[in-house]
Protein backbone atom coordinates (compact mmCIF):
# COMPACT_ATOMS: atom_id res chain seq x y z
CA UNK A 1 0.00 0.00 0.00
CA UNK A 2 1.19 3.26 -0.66
CA UNK A 3 2.09 5.86 1.65
CA UNK A 4 0.15 8.38 2.23
CA UNK A 5 1.95 12.47 2.64
CA UNK A 6 -0.25 15.17 3.21
CA UNK A 7 0.71 18.72 2.34
CA UNK A 8 0.28 21.81 4.66
CA UNK A 9 1.29 25.14 2.48
CA UNK A 10 1.55 28.42 4.36
CA UNK A 11 0.50 31.48 2.10
CA UNK A 12 3.61 32.95 0.59
CA UNK A 13 5.16 29.01 0.90
CA UNK A 14 8.26 28.39 -0.98
CA UNK A 15 7.89 26.44 -4.26
CA UNK A 16 11.48 24.41 -4.58
CA UNK A 17 10.83 22.20 -1.73
CA UNK A 18 7.20 21.46 -1.97
CA UNK A 19 8.22 20.28 -5.75
CA UNK A 20 11.68 18.74 -4.71
CA UNK A 21 10.10 16.80 -2.07
CA UNK A 22 6.93 15.31 -3.72
CA UNK A 23 9.31 14.83 -7.50
CA UNK A 24 11.73 12.64 -5.23
CA UNK A 25 8.72 10.45 -4.24
CA UNK A 26 7.13 10.88 -7.39
CA UNK A 27 10.50 9.80 -9.24
CA UNK A 28 11.20 6.79 -6.85
CA UNK A 29 8.16 5.24 -6.31
CA UNK A 30 7.51 4.18 -9.79
CA UNK A 31 9.62 2.37 -12.71
CA UNK A 32 11.29 4.94 -15.31
CA UNK A 33 9.74 8.13 -15.13
CA UNK A 34 5.84 6.80 -15.16
CA UNK A 35 4.67 8.63 -12.31
CA UNK A 36 2.45 6.32 -11.24
CA UNK A 37 1.58 6.68 -7.64
CA UNK A 38 2.36 2.76 -6.18
CA UNK A 39 4.84 3.41 -3.24
CA UNK A 40 3.72 6.82 -2.67
CA UNK A 41 0.82 9.14 -3.18
CA UNK A 42 0.34 12.61 -1.94
CA UNK A 43 -2.65 15.38 -1.55
CA UNK A 44 -2.29 19.39 -1.07
CA UNK A 45 -4.46 19.64 1.66
CA UNK A 46 -6.87 23.08 2.54
CA UNK A 47 -9.93 24.59 1.25
CA UNK A 48 -11.48 23.42 -2.14
CA UNK A 49 -11.49 25.86 -4.64
CA UNK A 50 -8.87 28.33 -2.80
CA UNK A 51 -5.66 28.93 -4.54
CA UNK A 52 -2.82 29.45 -1.91
CA UNK A 53 -0.10 31.79 -3.23
CA UNK A 54 3.69 30.64 -3.29
CA UNK A 55 6.36 33.71 -2.30
CA UNK A 56 7.04 33.52 -6.29
CA UNK A 57 3.63 34.57 -7.20
CA UNK A 58 2.27 31.21 -8.73
CA UNK A 59 -0.98 29.82 -7.29
CA UNK A 60 -1.59 26.34 -6.25
CA UNK A 61 -5.25 24.63 -6.02
CA UNK A 62 -5.70 22.13 -2.83
CA UNK A 63 -5.88 18.20 -4.19
CA UNK A 64 -7.92 17.36 -0.98
CA UNK A 65 -10.08 18.71 1.07
CA UNK A 66 -9.25 19.24 5.01
CA UNK A 67 -10.79 15.41 6.22
CA UNK A 68 -9.34 13.17 8.77
CA UNK A 69 -5.39 13.42 9.64
CA UNK A 70 -5.07 9.31 10.11
CA UNK A 71 -5.81 8.64 6.50
CA UNK A 72 -1.78 10.00 6.06
CA UNK A 73 1.16 8.38 7.57
CA UNK A 74 3.06 12.02 6.97
CA UNK A 75 1.67 15.76 7.67
CA UNK A 76 4.39 18.07 5.49
CA UNK A 77 4.41 21.88 6.62
CA UNK A 78 5.83 23.96 3.59
CA UNK A 79 7.00 27.40 4.96
CA UNK A 80 7.23 30.84 3.23
CA UNK A 81 8.19 34.07 4.17
CA UNK A 82 8.47 35.14 8.13
CA UNK A 83 7.91 38.81 7.26
CA UNK A 84 3.86 37.72 7.42
CA UNK A 85 1.41 37.75 10.10
CA UNK A 86 0.02 35.12 7.60
CA UNK A 87 0.70 31.38 8.01
CA UNK A 88 -2.11 28.76 8.26
CA UNK A 89 -6.03 29.21 8.25
CA UNK A 90 -7.99 27.86 11.11
CA UNK A 91 -9.03 24.83 9.01
CA UNK A 92 -5.50 23.80 8.45
CA UNK A 93 -4.13 24.68 12.23
CA UNK A 94 -7.06 22.19 13.51
CA UNK A 95 -5.58 19.39 10.85
CA UNK A 96 -2.19 19.82 12.03
CA UNK A 97 -3.07 19.91 16.31
CA UNK A 98 -5.58 16.83 15.41
CA UNK A 99 -2.64 14.72 13.23
CA UNK A 100 -0.34 15.72 16.55
CA UNK A 101 -2.69 14.54 18.59
CA UNK A 102 -2.90 11.42 16.80
CA UNK A 103 0.60 10.54 16.70
CA UNK A 104 0.69 11.16 12.66
CA UNK A 105 4.50 11.60 12.11
CA UNK A 106 5.28 15.84 11.13
CA UNK A 107 7.54 16.92 8.61
CA UNK A 108 8.85 20.93 8.62
CA UNK A 109 10.02 21.80 5.27
CA UNK A 110 12.20 25.61 4.74
CA UNK A 111 10.55 28.12 7.71
CA UNK A 112 8.05 25.44 8.51
CA UNK A 113 9.56 24.80 11.17
CA UNK A 114 8.63 28.07 12.73
CA UNK A 115 4.91 26.73 12.13
CA UNK A 116 5.86 23.88 14.38
CA UNK A 117 7.55 25.42 16.58
CA UNK A 118 4.67 28.41 17.07
CA UNK A 119 2.35 25.46 18.13
CA UNK A 120 5.14 23.58 20.98
CA UNK A 121 4.85 20.71 18.41
CA UNK A 122 9.14 20.83 18.82
CA UNK A 123 9.40 21.62 22.47
CA UNK A 124 11.98 18.92 23.49
CA UNK A 125 12.77 17.97 19.80
CA UNK A 126 16.20 18.78 17.77
CA UNK A 127 15.49 20.74 14.65
CA UNK A 128 17.16 21.87 11.27
CA UNK A 129 17.17 25.55 10.82
CA UNK A 130 18.58 27.12 7.47
CA UNK A 131 21.71 29.42 8.95
CA UNK A 132 19.40 32.34 7.65
CA UNK A 133 16.96 31.71 9.92
CA UNK A 134 18.70 30.12 13.00
CA UNK A 135 19.36 33.06 15.33
CA UNK A 136 15.30 34.74 14.53
CA UNK A 137 14.34 30.84 15.45
CA UNK A 138 16.54 30.62 18.57
CA UNK A 139 15.71 33.90 20.13
CA UNK A 140 11.72 32.81 19.55
CA UNK A 141 11.49 29.13 20.31
CA UNK A 142 14.25 28.68 23.31
CA UNK A 143 12.91 25.40 23.88
CA UNK A 144 13.51 23.63 20.60
CA UNK A 145 17.35 22.23 20.00
CA UNK A 146 18.00 24.06 16.84
CA UNK A 147 20.80 23.83 14.97
CA UNK A 148 22.29 24.72 11.47
CA UNK A 149 24.65 22.44 10.92
CA UNK A 150 22.52 19.73 8.65
CA UNK A 151 20.77 19.79 5.87
CA UNK A 152 17.88 17.96 7.56
CA UNK A 153 17.03 16.40 10.94
CA UNK A 154 15.12 13.32 12.09
CA UNK A 155 13.96 13.42 15.41
CA UNK A 156 11.61 10.16 16.83
CA UNK A 157 8.29 11.72 14.62
CA UNK A 158 9.76 14.56 13.96
CA UNK A 159 11.81 15.85 10.59
CA UNK A 160 13.02 19.37 9.82
CA UNK A 161 14.82 20.36 6.71
CA UNK A 162 16.59 23.43 6.32
CA UNK A 163 14.51 24.06 2.99
CA UNK A 164 15.92 24.49 -0.90
CA UNK A 165 17.40 21.24 -2.35
CA UNK A 166 17.54 19.43 1.27
CA UNK A 167 14.21 18.95 1.18
CA UNK A 168 14.99 16.38 -1.77
CA UNK A 169 17.52 15.02 0.82
CA UNK A 170 15.26 14.50 2.80
CA UNK A 171 12.58 13.23 0.87
CA UNK A 172 15.14 10.55 -0.19
CA UNK A 173 15.90 9.75 3.37
CA UNK A 174 12.42 8.65 3.58
CA UNK A 175 12.60 6.72 0.38
CA UNK A 176 15.48 4.94 1.71
CA UNK A 177 13.50 3.71 5.26
CA UNK A 178 10.77 2.65 2.93
CA UNK A 179 11.58 1.50 -0.13
CA UNK A 180 15.07 0.88 0.21
CA UNK A 181 18.39 3.30 -1.32
CA UNK A 182 17.93 2.56 -4.92
CA UNK A 183 15.03 3.94 -5.06
CA UNK A 184 16.17 7.20 -3.76
CA UNK A 185 19.61 6.82 -5.98
CA UNK A 186 17.33 6.87 -9.29
CA UNK A 187 15.64 9.91 -8.26
CA UNK A 188 18.22 11.74 -7.51
CA UNK A 189 19.95 11.06 -10.70
CA UNK A 190 16.77 11.71 -12.92
CA UNK A 191 16.35 15.00 -10.77
CA UNK A 192 20.40 16.05 -12.15
CA UNK A 193 21.74 15.46 -8.28
CA UNK A 194 24.99 14.35 -8.08
CA UNK A 195 24.59 12.61 -4.98
CA UNK A 196 22.26 11.72 -2.19
CA UNK A 197 23.59 13.77 0.88
CA UNK A 198 22.17 12.66 4.31
CA UNK A 199 21.33 13.94 7.52
CA UNK A 200 25.82 14.55 8.51
CA UNK A 201 26.04 16.68 5.35
CA UNK A 202 26.16 20.30 6.75
CA UNK A 203 24.50 23.44 4.89
CA UNK A 204 26.34 25.70 2.71
CA UNK A 205 28.44 28.57 4.58
CA UNK A 206 27.97 32.04 4.01
CA UNK A 207 29.94 34.43 1.56
CA UNK A 208 32.59 34.91 4.51
CA UNK A 209 34.77 32.28 3.85
CA UNK A 210 34.37 30.31 0.00
CA UNK A 211 37.62 28.74 0.40
CA UNK A 212 36.10 26.46 3.62
CA UNK A 213 36.07 23.12 1.92
CA UNK A 214 36.17 20.33 4.81
CA UNK A 215 33.10 19.01 7.08
CA UNK A 216 34.52 19.54 9.93
CA UNK A 217 35.83 23.25 8.83
CA UNK A 218 32.24 24.10 7.24
CA UNK A 219 30.37 22.40 10.53
CA UNK A 220 32.79 24.70 12.66
CA UNK A 221 31.50 27.66 11.14
CA UNK A 222 27.87 27.18 11.31
CA UNK A 223 28.55 26.46 14.61
CA UNK A 224 30.22 29.75 15.50
CA UNK A 225 27.37 31.57 13.48
CA UNK A 226 24.82 29.90 15.71
CA UNK A 227 26.38 31.43 18.73
CA UNK A 228 27.51 34.52 18.05
CA UNK A 229 26.13 35.73 21.75
CA UNK A 230 27.05 33.07 24.10
CA UNK A 231 30.43 32.20 22.41
CA UNK A 232 31.34 28.12 22.37
CA UNK A 233 35.43 27.88 22.94
CA UNK A 234 37.16 26.66 20.30
CA UNK A 235 37.62 23.12 22.31
CA UNK A 236 34.16 23.06 22.96
CA UNK A 237 33.68 23.18 19.34
CA UNK A 238 36.06 20.54 17.90
CA UNK A 239 34.85 18.25 20.66
CA UNK A 240 31.20 18.61 18.88
CA UNK A 241 32.92 17.62 15.97
CA UNK A 242 34.91 15.29 17.60
CA UNK A 243 38.38 16.18 16.38
CA UNK A 244 40.61 17.45 18.69
CA UNK A 245 41.67 21.34 18.94
CA UNK A 246 45.30 20.78 17.32
CA UNK A 247 43.16 18.99 14.22
CA UNK A 248 40.76 21.87 13.82
CA UNK A 249 43.28 24.41 14.28
CA UNK A 250 45.09 22.81 11.70
CA UNK A 251 42.41 22.53 9.07
CA UNK A 252 41.49 26.08 9.43
CA UNK A 253 45.45 27.16 8.69
CA UNK A 254 45.63 24.40 5.27
CA UNK A 255 42.10 25.99 4.48
CA UNK A 256 41.51 29.73 5.44
CA UNK A 257 44.55 31.17 6.48
CA UNK A 258 43.55 31.80 9.91
CA UNK A 259 42.77 30.23 12.61
CA UNK A 260 39.58 29.17 14.27
CA UNK A 261 39.25 32.23 16.66
CA UNK A 262 40.23 34.57 14.03
CA UNK A 263 37.41 33.17 12.09
CA UNK A 264 34.92 33.29 14.90
CA UNK A 265 35.99 36.97 15.66
CA UNK A 266 35.47 37.83 11.89
CA UNK A 267 31.82 36.19 12.03
CA UNK A 268 30.98 38.39 15.01
CA UNK A 269 32.26 41.77 14.34
CA UNK A 270 30.59 41.26 10.11
CA UNK A 271 27.26 40.62 12.11
CA UNK A 272 27.25 43.75 14.34
CA UNK A 273 28.56 45.74 11.42
CA UNK A 274 25.34 44.25 9.48
CA UNK A 275 23.10 44.60 12.63
CA UNK A 276 24.57 48.13 13.24
CA UNK A 277 23.52 48.72 9.51
CA UNK A 278 19.99 47.85 10.13
CA UNK A 279 19.41 49.71 13.14
CA UNK A 280 20.06 52.72 11.40
CA UNK A 281 18.05 52.61 8.74
CA UNK A 282 15.37 51.76 10.84
CA UNK A 283 15.56 54.94 12.08
CA UNK A 284 18.38 57.53 11.98
CA UNK A 285 16.85 59.95 14.42
CA UNK A 286 16.63 57.15 17.23
CA UNK A 287 19.44 56.22 19.63
CA UNK A 288 21.11 52.99 19.22
CA UNK A 289 20.37 50.54 21.95
CA UNK A 290 23.95 50.35 23.09
CA UNK A 291 26.89 52.89 22.09
CA UNK A 292 30.11 52.45 22.86
CA UNK A 293 30.85 56.21 22.82
CA UNK A 294 28.12 56.27 25.91
CA UNK A 295 30.85 54.29 27.92
CA UNK A 296 33.65 56.81 28.94
CA UNK A 297 36.44 54.69 28.95
CA UNK A 298 35.22 54.06 25.49
CA UNK A 299 34.54 57.52 24.05
CA UNK A 300 37.98 57.77 22.23
CA UNK A 301 38.09 54.79 20.69
CA UNK A 302 35.03 55.53 18.64
CA UNK A 303 35.49 57.51 15.55
CA UNK A 304 33.50 61.36 15.82
CA UNK A 305 31.25 59.84 12.53
CA UNK A 306 29.95 56.63 14.13
CA UNK A 307 29.05 58.76 16.75
CA UNK A 308 26.27 60.96 14.35
CA UNK A 309 25.10 57.66 12.40
CA UNK A 310 27.58 57.91 9.85
CA UNK A 311 28.83 54.71 7.89
CA UNK A 312 31.98 53.58 9.37
CA UNK A 313 34.96 54.78 7.27
CA UNK A 314 35.50 51.59 4.84
CA UNK A 315 39.19 53.17 3.46
CA UNK A 316 42.10 55.32 5.34
CA UNK A 317 42.64 59.07 4.33
CA UNK A 318 46.06 60.05 3.91
CA UNK A 319 48.15 60.88 7.21
CA UNK A 320 45.29 59.24 8.91
CA UNK A 321 46.68 55.89 10.30
CA UNK A 322 43.10 54.55 8.82
CA UNK A 323 42.94 50.77 7.15
CA UNK A 324 42.07 47.55 7.59
CA UNK A 325 41.51 45.85 11.22
CA UNK A 326 44.15 42.82 11.19
CA UNK A 327 43.27 40.26 13.70
CA UNK A 328 46.06 36.76 14.43
CA UNK A 329 45.93 34.00 16.11
CA UNK A 330 49.26 32.09 15.48
CA UNK A 331 47.81 30.97 12.48
CA UNK A 332 47.63 33.48 10.21
CA UNK A 333 45.85 36.90 9.68
CA UNK A 334 42.80 38.17 8.34
CA UNK A 335 42.31 41.46 7.21
CA UNK A 336 38.82 43.32 8.01
CA UNK A 337 37.67 46.40 6.73
CA UNK A 338 36.57 48.33 9.78
CA UNK A 339 37.27 51.74 11.86
CA UNK A 340 40.94 53.71 11.11
CA UNK A 341 43.38 51.24 12.97
CA UNK A 342 44.08 54.12 15.24
CA UNK A 343 40.46 53.84 17.35
CA UNK A 344 40.60 50.16 16.60
CA UNK A 345 43.49 49.70 18.49
CA UNK A 346 42.20 52.28 21.10
CA UNK A 347 38.99 50.00 21.10
CA UNK A 348 40.73 46.83 21.67
CA UNK A 349 43.21 48.23 24.46
CA UNK A 350 39.77 49.66 26.23
CA UNK A 351 38.08 46.06 26.23
CA UNK A 352 41.22 44.30 27.20
CA UNK A 353 41.51 46.76 30.24
CA UNK A 354 37.52 46.70 30.82
CA UNK A 355 37.92 42.34 30.83
CA UNK A 356 35.56 42.51 28.32
CA UNK A 357 36.10 38.49 26.90
CA UNK A 358 35.91 39.12 22.34
CA UNK A 359 36.57 35.26 22.45
CA UNK A 360 36.51 32.13 24.61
Amino acid sequence: MARRFAFLLVRDFTLSPLSLFIDTLRLAGDEGDRSRRIEFDWEIVGERGLPIRASCGVELLPTGGIGNPEDFDNVVVVGGLLDTNRSLSSEKEAFLLRAAGKGVPLTALCTGSFVLARYGLLDGYSAAVSWFHIKDFRSRFPEVNAHADSLFTVDRDRATCAGGTGAADLAGHFVSQFIGQKAAEKAAKILVLDRIRGSRDVQPVGDLFPAASSRAVKRALLLMESNLQETLSVAEIASRLNCSRRQLERLFGLELGIGPMAAYLTLRVHHAQVAAGRQRLADRRHRLPLRLHQCRPFQPCVPPADRHHANPPQASEPGNGGGRLMVGDGLGRVAYPAWPIASVQKLAIALRQAAVPLLP
